[in-house]
């Protein structure tokens, strides 16, 4: 049998034996109770037998050659795959070693061979849909020779394997900074977002001081806890636990240290009254969550009495669902509190269960007037005020019918500015919903809103 066989010849030659053997059975078949059972073979039915064995022992050959020529061709297909997922796992582990070492104060190893080539592939992510430039593979070894040749999108390679491509994502574009990093270090969120791990941890600390990003979330999906906690600090990691157990507390039940140096979260208030130390040394009153006062009745905490008052002065109202105060900076009295209450700012009743109106008409034209330049900017206003007051009007009676944004859809603004929602000064970009037209910088419109 020809050595160079593919799987088609195989099944034609099986085919012709296959058909031979059942030639010399129906011979047989036809020949039985035609003579005694005692009586000896001919010569013609001991040849025929003899057939029949040869045929059948070259169809278990050409099954077993079919079966080895399958494994051969499988390996042929799959061995510059496999050499390259062999460099990436050689890598990782690496640049774990490097990790290590740079963790425990020590001299940082030389990159090693498939270090460098990993490296490599960030010109890949950004090459042109052609084969790389040869003088480009130079010293990169025979395993980098696997790895060509397209470009499917950033972060991607393809593996030109036939009879089809093999693609494997080894970089993914950082959702925040926009840093292009292994697939291997990045973050992965429930939306498919990918984080680098510096933005990622800072995004972790910045829920610690800002309840507004807690629980952490991305395209409001939350991340899962028990994925990222591994990746964190030791120290970010336990101010986190920390954090977490006191977000996780209704704010009317948290009970913090009275003495201002302190402030420290002491738990919840729910239960019976009790006195509670705090490490520094203060007893609190579990009731009133002043200082502990034996033997009198509780009275009032002095600093909530004066963040009252001054509320009470500047026109803030007090969210009835957690009693936080808030200030109402723009649009109509329609409030969303941090903690998923909404209500009326002007009665502080829930909302749709008043009478009261939605919009003070200076304010419904500042918003107007916000929204028209936020999308059409300065230069346009300057440029055709007429048209500006206009489009503004229009906007005022839209947002008479319809003033709730229920979802944002982002598009960037080139220019820097300031964000809406968190204040900070942004120096190259913003992004615009293009519903509400707020302004707002990377972070809040994934993590925040």
């Amino acid at each position: 049998m020809n050595p160079r066989y593919n799987v088609q010849d195989i099944d034609a030659e099986a085919l012709v034996l296959a058909l031979s053997l059942l030639d010399i059975e129906e011979v047989e078949g036809s020949r039985k109770g035609k003579l005694r059972e005692d009586a000896c073979l001919t010569d013609e039915e001991i040849a025929f037998n003899f057939q029949a064995e040869n045929l059948k022992a070259s169809l278990a050959e050409l099954q077993d050659r079919k079966f080895a020529l399958s494994i051969d061709e499988a390996l042929q297909t799959d061995t510059a795959a496999l050499s390259a997922l062999s460099l990436i796992n050689q890598g990782e582990h690496d640049d774990h070693l490097s990790a290590i070492a740079l963790e425990r104060g020590d001299d940082v190893p030389i990159p090693t061979h498939s270090q460098e080539v990993l490296e490599w592939t960030r010109f890949l992510s950004l090459a042109p849909l052609c084969p790389p430039d040869p003088d480009e593979m130079d010293g990169l070894g025979e395993a980098s020779s696997s790895i060509l040749a397209m470009r499917c999108h950033p972060g991607m390679v393809v593996f030109n394997l036939r009879p089809w491509p093999y693609i494997v994502c080894l970089r993914v574009e950082c959702i925040i900074c926009g840093d292009d990093v292994r697939r291997s270090q990045s973050f992965n969120a429930p939306c498919s977002h990918s984080y680098c791990r510096g933005c990622l941890v800072n995004l972790v600390e910045a829920s610690t001081k800002d309840e507004t990003l807690y629980p952490v979330r991305c395209c409001q999906q939350p991340l899962p806890v028990t994925d990222f906690l591994p990746l964190l600090p030791s120290d970010l990691l336990s101010h986190f636990q920390d954090k977490s157990a006191e977000f996780a507390t209704p704010p009317t039940s948290r009970i913090y240290c009275p003495n201002q140096t302190c402030s420290e979260f002491l738990g919840s208030s729910s239960g019976h009254k009790s006195e509670i130390t705090c490490a520094c040394g203060t007893r609190v009153c579990s009731a009133c969550k002043n200082r502990a006062h034996s033997h009198e009745d509780c009275a009032e905490n002095v600093q909530t009495s004066a963040v009252k008052s001054l509320a009470s002065q500047m026109g803030w109202q007090t969210c009835p669902g957690c009693h936080a105060i808030v200030e109402l900076w723009q649009g109509c009295y329609h409030m969303t509190c941090r903690c998923s209450t909404q209500f009326c700012y002007l009665c502080a009743a829930l909302w749709k269960t008043c009478d009261c109106r939605q919009w003070d008409d200076q304010r419904l034209l500042d918003d107007a007037e916000r929204r028209v330049y936020n999308e059409f900017g300065a230069r346009e206003a300057a440029a055709r005020p007429e048209v500006f007051v206009d489009r503004v009007y229009q906007r005022m009676a839209a947002l008479e019918e319809n003033h709730e944004c229920l979802a944002h859809r982002w598009v960037y603004r080139s220019g820097g500015g300031r964000c809406e929602e968190c204040l900070d000064h942004l120096h190259n970009f913003l992004m615009r919903c293009r519903h509400c037209q707020v302004l707002v910088c990377k972070r809040c419109s994934v993590n925040r809103l």
